[in-house]
């Protein structure tokens, strides 16, 4: 039915989110918010910031940053930075929100390490 564009034209390497009738993507050259409109998806808002796994959870939308720039939260419908949340570097972490808390691994898993860092906030 439609074709759209992710963020810089980048292969998508992690899962969208999904919340009322917006879809998420978030790639290396940024965070896109697609409105579902008439049946047809529309860019409703842009953020040029890097980005992988979205998950919307509470009202909010969080976006790890695999660049070492920790998890961006953001406003799901306007794109709004709401907070950010420090965390190191990785490679496509997801981030995992419930009971208050948001949590995100450090590190590749590429590397093979046999020990991480896993960063838990609560919920701003």
């Amino acid at each position: 039915m439609q074709t759209v564009s992710t963020p810089g034209g980048q292969g998508l390497f992690s899962a969208p989110a999904v919340w009322r009738h917006r879809v998420y993507v978030a790639t290396g050259d940024g965070v896109w918010c697609y409105a579902l409109v008439r049946g047809r998806l529309k860019i409703a808002w842009k953020r040029g910031s890097a980005g992988t796994s979205p998950v919307v959870a509470g009202g909010l939308l969080y976006v790890y940053n695999p660049d070492g720039g920790g998890i961006q939260v953001y406003s799901p419908t306007s794109g709004k930075a709401i907070t950010h949340l420090r965390a190191g570097g990785g490679h496509w972490n997801s981030p995992i929100v419930t009971d208050g808390r948001v949590a995100v691994g450090e590190g590749d898993a590429n590397a093979h390490d046999e020990r991480g860092v896993l960063d838990i906030y609560s919920v701003p």
